[in-house]
């Protein structure tokens, strides 16, 4: 793993804490957790992504 990748995952996922996965998950905390991340990182990437369509910010200013 990279340095940038080591520090965005600390920056931005929860340590791993049981209450956080779904029931169908508490026997596989490694999948539980990599799906718990995963929809973090998706969530984090959606919202980026809109934010960068603003229209506001697509208006050139002179």
């Amino acid at each position: 793993m990279t340095v940038i990748f080591e520090e965005l995952f600390h920056a931005w996922c929860q340590p791993y804490h049981p209450d956080l996965l779904p029931d169908y998950l508490n026997n596989d905390p490694i999948r539980g957790y990599g799906q718990y991340t995963f929809e973090q990182g998706f969530k984090l990437a959606m919202q980026l992504a809109v934010a960068s369509l603003d229209p506001g910010d697509m208006i050139e200013t002179v």
